[in-house]
This record gives structure tokens, sequence and C-alpha cells, in this order.
């Protein structure tokens, strides 16, 4: 196998924006709960869509999607079969543009489950089943706003009315016996694969792959190099290098190249461990050096900047990636906001990705 790497610990490619983990909870709290979620035939998600401003407005919204649970498998009408739309190279195989993909989701057990996006191309996630019996629901649900947010202000004029509304109206309900959540607590897949986008004009491998051995070896300069690992191979006669942040999939770039020197651009999936707790350890830190930092931002970028983090560590460490049942009613019965039904059709929507239509301003 020809796949070359500077490897130093752990890091992870997480195939997907937007998972939600959390972090605590006693031994005997989890078996109880993993007792409780044994049978369920469904899950629950919550999504809190900010305003977003563009050509268009997107007001803020909640959304709940349930997706059903039969014969131990989640299926996704529209997602299942779906062709796909970019090639894919692993070491033994090249998974042509068209190929249907299988896009399921298993049960294994309560805590593990596995995502099957090929037959060949699987991967396992790891769970914690959380008990929620009293806890505060705005604060599970919207991990970090409480701490970050002006919601005390009036409604007029806001263009994030649904969030001030709920924290008004319900920022001291907490959930009752028997909810629980489900937290992602490692993913792994069962081999590394390379999409591919598009080729580069005017653009040489061997300059593109220059470049970034040249960036790994400057690391040091303006990010600690111990946070990334460089990997290279040879797959079908076609050259790839890649940078990753171990930690991050967001910090991941790399090309391919073939024998005519053509740059593709291309994306890795690594088959090695993402891990929560190591993730929110990496988050914690760079939130505490941007605020030390000494940089020149204007002040507004770096007060968006420092909100991004803090909610992204508050969500490492409190927000769940879904609910069961119990749950979910609860929710439900916070009448004053208005919960949109999701989308369980899509696999993306899933593992939080999702896509916007603007609608023209008035």
């Amino acid at each position: 196998m020809k796949f070359y790497s500077r490897k130093i610990g752990v890091f992870f490619i997480l195939s997907s924006g937007g998972i939600l983990t959390a972090c605590g909870g006693g031994s005997s709290e989890k078996s109880k709960a993993e007792t409780g979620v044994k049978n369920d035939e469904a899950l629950y998600q919550v999504y809190y869509q900010k305003p977003l401003f563009s050509e268009g407005y997107i007001f803020d919204s909640f959304e709940i999607t349930k997706y059903s649970i039969r014969n131990n498998e989640i299926n996704f009408s529209k997602s299942h079969n779906e062709p796909l739309d970019l090639k894919i190279l692993t070491e033994n195989k090249i998974f042509e543009i068209n190929t249907p993909q299988s896009n399921l989701i298993k049960r294994v057990s309560p805590t593990q489950w596995t995502y099957e996006r090929l037959p060949e191309l699987k991967q396992n996630l790891t769970f914690e089943i959380l008990n929620l019996d009293g806890e505060n629901i705005f604060d599970r649900v919207l991990p970090g706003y409480r701490e970050t947010h002006d919601l005390n202000n009036e409604l007029k004029d806001r263009s994030d009315q649904e969030l001030v509304k709920f924290y008004q109206n319900y920022k001291d309900a907490t959930f009752p016996k028997g909810s629980s959540c489900y937290r992602l607590k490692e993913t792994q897949w069962n081999q590394p694969y390379i999409t591919l986008n598009f080729v580069v004009d005017n653009q040489s491998f061997k300059q593109e792959k220059e470049n970034i051995l040249n960036t790994y070896e400057n690391l040091n300069s303006h990010a600690n190099r111990a946070d990334y690992d460089l990997f290279r191979g040879n797959w079908h006669n076609l050259d790839w290098i890649f940078l990753v942040n171990k930690y991050d999939s967001w910090g991941t770039f790399g090309v391919v190249g073939n024998t005519n020197d053509q740059t593709f651009r291309a994306v890795l999936t690594s088959p090695l461990i993402w891990d929560a707790a190591l993730s929110l350890d990496y988050e914690s830190k760079r939130l505490e050096e941007l605020k030390n930092s000494n940089f020149d931002f204007d002040s507004r970028i770096k007060e968006e900047l420092l909100l991004s983090q803090e909610l992204r560590v508050a969500q490492l460490e409190k927000g769940c990636f879904a609910y069961n049942e119990q749950a979910i009613t609860a929710i439900r019965k916070l009448k004053l906001i208005n919960w949109k039904q999701g989308d369980s059709s899509a696999i993306g929507q899933f593992f939080g990705q999702r896509t916007w239509v603007f609608e023209p301003n008035q």
C-alpha cells in the first residue's frame, strides 16, 4: 500500500459539519439511559437556523426532524441509491460518477451505529446516551447561547426573534423523567478514500505539492505543527498529498496529480479515529489563544470569531446529536416556538448539513 505519513498523535477528518457532542454523566445514569433507548423506534434532531443575510434574507427558525428506525435501520428516501456526483478513489477501487450510494444508518446497539455510504465505505459511530431528567431544555438545545447572547431585550427590530422567544418564555423549563439524548463520542471510517472535485487549469501538481510541503515545514511560525499531519501516496497512477488538521476537518487541504502533472482539487477522508474529548480540548485551547491574541483584528471581526469559537466549545461540551421521543415531546410542548418539520429524506441533514433558498428582499 503506497500510503505514507508523518504521524504525530491522533487526528480526524469528520465527513460532515455541525455534528454536536457532549461530555459528562455518571455510569449509572448511562446504563439507565441506554436501557431506555434500546428499542427506540425513532431518533429526533433539533436544529436552530440563525438569521442569514445574502441576496435575500432567512429569518431565524427551529426545526424538529424525525428519523424512523425500522429493522434497526434509518433509510433516506432521497439519498438511498442516489448516484455519486464525484469520483471516489480508494487504494483498491475507483467508484465512478453515477455509482449508486447506499446511504444507510444501521443500529448495532444503542451506542454503536454504522453509516454505510457504499458497501465498501462504512463509518462507525460511537455514542454515549445521556439521561436528561431535570436538565434545562434551553441550555441543552442551545448550549452557550445563554452566556454569549443578550436575550433579555425586547423583540422589536431583532432578527433572532424565535431565539429570544425561546429564552424569555422557557429559560427555566426542564426535561421530564425518561428523557435522553445521544451524544457522539467517536467516529472512524473503515478505510481512507479520496473524493475528486475538478481539474485546476494552469497549476502544476509538482508545484502544488511543493507548496504544501513548505506550508507543513513552516507551520510552527503561525500554528502548532503537532496539530497537523502530512499524508501522501499513489493510487491508480494518481499521486496525492494532503495536509490534515488532526482535530478540525476545515483545516485540511490537499491535491491529486496525474501523469501529465495536472492538478485535481480533492478531499481526503481518513480512517483514523475522531475523538470528541480530544476535539473539545483542541477547540478550548484555540478559544484561549483567540482571547489572548494580539493579532490586528478589526474589533467586530474578533468579536464574531470569539462568539463562533465559544459556541463551538459549548456544543462539544453540552450539545446533543439526537433525542429520544420523551425528550422531544417535552420540547414540542414549548408552544410559543414555531417548531418547523425537518426533512428526513436526505442523509446530509442527519449529519448537520444544510442548504438555503433565499427569498428576495421586499
